[in-house]
């Protein structure tokens, strides 16, 4: 045995005795010390001969294989190599398309790839191989329990015919580097999803290093290759700018450093970008030498912030100055804004307003203490509720309701109400309002409505009014009980008194019947105008017929004082017929059976009255 050349571990053996187990070379004995040697080393190492046996290995190649000795000695065959890794390299560690091995370990001539690619290669093989080149590759390994490695082996010739193979498991380094090529990967993809610029700047030469979005201008800083010129930031934040790079050199670890500013682009405008960065790298007295960072493009954010405060800022000058009465107030209910409209036509101050229930001057109003609650006071504040649920689900833009209010100066006027939906300046939802002065309509209204439904020379209701107010109560009396009457009233004679003393005394003796009748009404009753000389009477809660004929005796009483006419005092007399039902006749029909009985009176002889 010659003494170990450097660069190879030992020269090998030639066998020259019996043929081994298998057919294999017998094991041959190999120097005690340098066995001893090989042995401390821990290498996993065996020797082949000229003819490709196996004829030494140490335990650590055996303990690496989970073999014994003797079965690894003697073979021709290595059982356990299944062919080259196919594990990926990193980055930078070779091209295993174009011939290196996985690992980036050297090249493959045709007769060394045919040899090694192969699982189980004969041990000639492996001769005819590393006597074209030492072979330095990442195998497959199977251990002899099933469990698979990923090997570094070498393999080297020494001065004779044999050859050295080292084996070092690097099956967890592979893994590690499996896990660290996933991360990057990740890391990749991660960084070419983000929407934002991610770089790294050297402070000492002041340039971008790197960047994802390509060789952008950050901090007024260019790009380290020179291929482009920096974007000077807008003139008035380059004082910022300069602020965020000197807290950056004095940065301690961890810290972030922030700046806003423009950078102008080709076409005259600017762009807003929005930087985060922290020190990455310190040279070795602890100075800031590079910098990572996020670099957002808040363009359109802030050009949509300022058109937004914009929008705001007019929307209250329009709300403040507007004409119209204006409240703001949230979901909760309470106000929190007003105008100066609005507290002009509500004759309040603005403190009494901001922060009371909305609901209390915008809804319903609510009946007075000695009133008995409606039930279309309820629909009516249900209605309300529903209006505002509208709004929020979006099924209507705008709702409105009208309301009457007595003001504190004991003025009573109408407003037309007009809500939405709108945010408050914090961005949560809140209800609009517009509170609009109606007074004058809903009088012209009201006036309208009086006159379609009164007769102008009397002011009494006229017969739509009265059949109206009949099916109304006819409506309670089902509802409640009782009773509801009918009187129908026919002056008798009438007609003399016009033709002898004049329309207008006949016009003055209408009038005066007509508020004869209003002194005799109780609450709830209803005197009419029918017609010519025909008056109608509807009176609720007419228990029975004596109630009826007391109603009826006082109308004929009642119409049978003189009157004074100016020209002459007549005294005048009235036919009256009287109908009650207890909710049995409809409208028609009581109003028909009061007419027939009329007609009785005025055969009896006039001046009296008859029950239907």
């Amino acid at each position: 045995m010659e003494t170990v050349r450097p660069g190879r571990p030992v020269r090998s053996v030639r066998s020259s005795g019996p043929s081994g187990p298998a057919g294999g070379a017998a094991p041959v004995a190999v120097d005690p010390r340098l066995a001893g040697a090989l042995e401390r080393s821990g290498l996993a190492l065996l020797l082949l001969d000229a003819e490709g046996a196996v004829v030494h290995a140490t335990r650590g190649l055996t303990r690496a294989l989970g073999l014994g000795p003797q079965e690894v000695l003697g073979q021709r065959r290595l059982t356990w190599w299944l062919g080259l890794s196919v594990v990926a390299p990193l980055p930078g560690q070779g091209d295993p398309a174009g011939g290196e091995p996985a690992g980036g370990r050297s090249r493959l001539d045709p007769v060394q790839g045919a040899a090694l690619r192969a699982a189980a290669p004969a041990g000639v093989d492996l001769l005819r191989a590393v006597r074209a080149g030492d072979v330095d590759v990442e195998v497959d390994v199977a251990r002899s329990d099933g469990q698979l490695l990923v090997a570094h082996v070498q393999v080297t010739t020494d001065d004779g015919d044999g050859a050295v193979l080292v084996l070092r498991d690097i099956t967890s380094e592979r893994a590690a580097q499996q896990q660290l090529r996933t991360l990057l990967a990740r890391q990749e993809a991660v960084i070419s999803a983000s929407p934002d610029t991610i770089y790294r700047i050297h402070l000492g030469q002041q340039v971008v290093e790197w960047a994802n979005t390509g060789p952008a201008s950050l901090l007024g800083l260019p790009p380290g290759d020179g291929s482009t010129p920096a974007e000077p930031p807008h003139p008035d934040d380059a004082p910022g700018v300069r602020r965020a790079l000197e807290a950056l050199r004095t940065a301690g670890t961890g810290e972030i450093v922030e700046c806003t500013y423009r950078v102008l682009d080709p076409f005259g405008g600017h762009r807003w970008i929005h930087t985060r960065s922290t020190v990455s790298d310190r040279s070795a007295a602890g100075v800031p030498v590079r910098v990572v960072g996020l670099a957002q493009d808040l363009t359109e954010t802030i050009t949509t912030m300022d058109a937004l405060a914009g929008s705001e800022r007019r929307f209250h000058e329009i709300f403040a100055r507007g004409p119209v009465g204006m409240l703001l107030f949230g979901l909760e209910g309470w106000i929190s804004e007003v105008n100066h409209a609005l507290c002009t036509f509500w004759e309040r101050d603005p403190s009494e307003l901001v922060g009371a229930p909305a609901g209390e001057h915008l809804d319903p109003a609510a009946p007075a203490e000695d009133e008995r609650p409606h039930a279309g006071d309820r629909d009516e504040r249900a209605r309300a509720e529903d209006q505002l649920q509208a709004l929020l689900s979006g099924d209507a833009e705008v709702v409105h309701r009208e309301r009457c209010y007595e003001l504190p100066s004991g003025k009573v006027v109408w407003a037309r109400i007009s809500l939405s939906l709108t945010s408050s300046s914090s961005g949560e939802p809140a209800f609009l309002a517009f509170v609009e002065d109606v007074t004058a309509r809903r009088r012209e209204a009201e006036q309208l409505e009086h006159a379609a439904l009164h007769d102008p020379l009397t002011g009494l209701p006229n017969r739509a009014k009265a059949e109206e107010q009949l099916r109304s109560a006819l409506s309670r009396t089902v509802r409640r009980g009782g009773g509801c009457a009918v009187l129908f009233v026919d002056l008798d004679h009438f007609k003399d008194v016009n033709d002898t003393l004049g329309h207008a005394a006949g016009d003055a003796l209408l009038i005066d019947v007509a508020d004869r009748l209003r002194g005799l009404l109780r609450a709830g009753d209803l005197a009419a105008r029918i017609g010519g000389d025909e008056f109608v009477l509807v009176c609720e809660d007419v228990g029975d017929a004596q109630a009826l004929s007391s109603i009826a005796e006082r109308v004929c009483e009642r119409i049978s004082i003189p009157v004074d006419l100016g020209v002459r005092t007549v005294t005048v007399s009235a036919s009256i017929g009287a109908a009650r039902t207890e909710g049995d006749l409809g409208p028609e029909e009581l109003l028909r059976a009061a007419d027939r009985a009329m007609y009785r009176a005025k055969a009896a002889g006039r001046a009296c009255w008859r029950a239907a």
